[in-house]
């Protein structure tokens, strides 16, 4: 997104004990949060690169403000206020996206010759020729649902992911673990969505950016379970077939 409404009396009360400093990286932090419509990066030295910042003060104001308008959660800073634009922002798009549809098929049966509104007009002639240029109607729009029990990580969700990131340089990246996160995330701030297909692409497209990878190439350490064992070596067979 690349606008949204900015309340200044709700901003003041809220950041009135703010030095100068600390207003800029706030206002950075949180233009960056909604541009990309995701939660900031978790990993803090890769924020001070992105936002340029470089001295002793400027790191302070940012654990200042990490501190006083963020919380940490899944290797990412989640701040309420910009969730809630961003809700609010996607919402209106699919309100919107759903009345295009309706008007598109209430067009579309004015337009049809067949249809109960057209019953007394008059035949075509001779001289006349039907229309070719007529658009389709658009699909009517869905409703936005919760996460279902049965969207789980399939060989098509995974294999689609890991193709993105070979692509990205990100073959570090483990899918079991980062689809993990996305599912945990979305039960625990009850996140719906029209297209949950689409939302996991945004979703393992924001982990090139976001994640910092496993550390031991599978994403967990220590000792795995047989199932773990296997969905590796699976998911390593479906790297190699892509390549």
């Amino acid at each position: 997104m690349h606008y949204y409404q900015f309340n200044i009396g709700d901003y003041r009360r809220k950041t009135s004990h703010l030095t100068l400093l600390e207003h800029g990286i706030y206002r950075s932090l949180i233009d960056t949060y909604l541009l990309e419509q995701s939660p900031l990066c978790g990993d803090v030295p890769t924020l001070m690169r992105t936002h340029c910042i470089r001295t002793a003060n400027e790191k302070k104001a940012l654990n200042n403000v990490l501190g006083d308008f963020f919380t940490y959660e899944n290797e990412r800073f989640f701040n309420s206020r910009c969730d809630q634009i961003i809700s609010s922002y996607i919402e209106k798009s699919d309100k919107a996206r759903e009345s295009a549809n309706k008007r598109w098929e209430k067009d579309a049966n004015a337009l049809h010759p067949d249809s109960e509104g057209n019953a007394n007009h008059k035949p075509l002639t001779n001289n006349q020729e039907p229309s070719t240029n007529i658009i389709p109607p658009a699909k009517a729009g869905k409703r936005k649902t919760s996460l279902a029990p049965d969207f789980i990580l399939t060989t098509k969700k995974a294999g689609l992911a890991m193709k993105y990131w070979d692509g990205k340089g990100r073959t570090d990246l483990n899918i079991r673990e980062i689809f993990e996160q996305f599912t945990t995330y979305c039960k625990a701030n009850g996140k719906t969505y029209v297209d949950w297909d689409s939302a996991w692409q945004t979703w393992y497209v924001n982990a090139v950016k976001f994640e910092r990878g496993s550390t031991n190439g599978t994403g967990r350490q220590g000792y795995k379970t047989k199932s773990q064992i296997a969905d590796d070596a699976a998911i390593e067979a479906l790297r190699d077939l892509q390549q």
